[in-house]
């Protein structure tokens, strides 16, 4: 009976082809987008180097107490800054020839970076990220910052990037798929007929996640080829890069069906997977690259969308990744756990009813 439910539920994802093709153009759009907009960003990942910098402050500032603690600190990575009273922070850049400038007001501050020395703004923007954390969690009395370029940076380029991550991120909102397939079931009462049936909840849970994976796996890597094509991504270790990517897809799908398992209502399962997946993605480097971000490596860590980002990245840059491996097992061990959870739910629920 399991593979007449597997064969029919194939059939239902399959009439819902608006959201699988949403799966094989979606990260190509997004990825052509982001890529163009951030090209410069990463057209050349290496060290900044020393360089000048200027700063305005306004008057009454409250940040003005902090200011030779900022020098100090930018100093000891390289930064030199240097007040400037008057002038717009673009005509004191041309002027002075500075990496870059930032305009302090009240509370905030703004970073303005040189159209030439993207890497500069890059490294600056960084260090007023990280200084500012530091403030806002107390730390002032002894701050210590080190920016740098880490080892393990890969050579990539935007394209390559964008167009990596988003197959993943893509992954992880796998409950998308299922939307027409778990739909028609709540609508049609299957559980409930299943109930009275010899089939068990693992065989019933099997019957969605494998048709979930399966027309996943297929749309993403149809969006991959095209990405190749189309925008010239270019993929490390295809075959370690493919496993990496189907472990994600099965840990994602079985979060999904969990939700759905818990919450028994399509919307509050598809808005915890967004709300849930866009704050990994926001740490992990789905939006900001990992390589610049200011988290903190051990929250970062914590996400499996970074080790899979991270793993992916590294292997299309360098041919390698520490990460690999455990990107596999940290899907792998989420994909049990969430399963685990989801069958044990619905054999309470069956036996109660």
């Amino acid at each position: 009976m399991i593979r007449y439910l597997i064969k029919n539920n194939f059939k239902i994802m399959f009439r819902n082809g608006v959201n699988l093709l949403i799966y094989i153009i979606g990260p190509i759009l997004i990825s052509a987008v982001l890529a163009s907009a951030f090209s410069a960003l990463l057209e050349s990942y290496e060290s900044a180097g020393d360089f000048k910098a200027g700063y305005s402050i306004e008057e009454g500032s409250v940040l003005i107490p902090y200011m030779d603690a900022l020098k100090e600190v930018a100093q000891d990575n390289g930064i030199y800054f240097t007040e400037y009273e008057t002038g717009t922070p673009k005509e004191i850049i041309e002027e002075y020839g500075l990496g870059g400038f930032v305009e302090i007001k009240g509370d905030s501050y703004t970073v303005y970076e040189s159209a030439d020395e993207k890497v500069k703004g890059s490294t600056l923007e960084y260090l007023m990220t990280a200084f500012f954390n530091a403030i806002i969690s107390g730390d002032t009395k002894d701050i210590k910052l080190s920016v740098m370029y880490p080892d393990h940076a890969p050579s990539v380029d935007s394209t390559d990037y964008y167009g990596i991550i988003y197959i993943a991120y893509f992954g992880w909102l796998s409950i998308i798929c299922a939307a027409g397939l778990l739909s028609n079931e709540k609508k049609n009462r299957i559980t409930e007929r299943l109930c009275v049936s010899d089939l068990s909840s693992l065989k019933t849970y099997l019957s969605r996640l494998i048709p979930l994976v399966t027309s996943v796996l297929i749309s993403l890597g149809i969006s991959s080829l095209l990405n190749v094509f189309l925008l010239g991504v270019h993929w490390g270790n295809a075959a370690l890069s493919a496993l990496i990517v189907f472990v994600s897809i099965l840990a994602a799908s079985a979060f999904g069906l969990m939700l759905f398992e818990l919450t028994q209502s399509m919307v509050a399962a598809t808005f915890i997977a967004f709300a849930v997946v866009w704050t990994m993605g926001f740490i992990g480097g789905s939006f900001e690259t990992y390589m610049l971000s200011s988290h903190p490596e051990a929250l970062k860590n914590l996400m499996p969308i970074y080790h899979e980002n991270r793993a992916l990245v590294e292997l299309s840059g360098m041919g390698h990744s520490d990460y690999a491996v455990g990107a596999i097992v940290y899907a792998g061990v989420l994909a049990v756990i969430f399963s685990v959870i989801t069958v044990g739910s619905a054999e309470i629920k069956r036996r109660l009813r």
